[in-house]
């Protein structure tokens, strides 16, 4: 199957639960987030590292922006992704999401590419899953608004858009337990990389 598009991963959090940078988690001597994007390149041609300092990830290969707006967590992630990427949709998630489903991408791949969509999304329960999702560059002036009227909260800025919702059960047939969604929020959460 041919790459297309552009992947964009978050790596500018606090770490504040954590107690160190995600951003800069090792496996056998290679960056976790290295091992996500050498998974990534086999669906997409570009991607895109969104940091608050650049120097730590110099020496990849990789496209690394710094935030254009700081201090505006994931809005300010997702608005600088959207500028720089040069396709139109861009799949986001964050650089503490080490469950990367080809599979899946691949399907809500071709959902957003046949449809007129500001964003795609998942939904289980009432719960709406922003990362793990693609996000269009027509969304880019709601997310200008949502960091000046310092409204940061993702559903806000996209609530009047035109999203595509994949429903828990069509997810559930690519990820039975939903564990692509997993966060490394916790110490006690590393025991997942066992498995990567």
């Amino acid at each position: 199957m041919k790459k297309v598009g552009t992947a964009v991963i978050l790596c500018g959090g606090k770490s504040s639960r954590m107690g160190f940078d995600k951003s800069l988690i090792e496996i056998k001597g290679k960056l976790l987030i290295e091992i996500v994007c050498e998974k990534l390149e086999k669906i997409f041609d570009e991607i895109i590292l969104v940091t608050e300092n650049r120097e730590k990830f110099k020496h990849l290969k990789y496209k690394v922006v710094e935030d254009i707006e700081r201090n505006y967590g994931p809005a300010g992630g997702i608005y600088t992704g959207l500028k720089y990427s040069e396709s139109k949709y861009a799949f986001f998630l964050a650089c503490d999401m080490p469950k990367i489903n080809v599979n899946f991408i691949r399907y809500i791949m071709e959902v957003i590419k046949d449809g007129n969509y500001d964003g795609l999304m998942c939904k289980h329960n009432n719960w709406i899953e922003p990362l793990y999702a693609f996000y269009s560059k027509d969304l880019i002036k709601n997310f200008q608004n949502g960091i000046k009227e310092n409204n940061l909260v993702l559903y806000d800025i996209i609530k009047n858009s035109n999203i595509k919702y994949i429903t828990e059960e069509t997810v559930r047939k690519y990820s039975e337990n939903l564990d692509m969604f997993t966060n490394l929020n916790y110490i006690k959460d590393l025991e997942i990389l066992k498995d990567i």
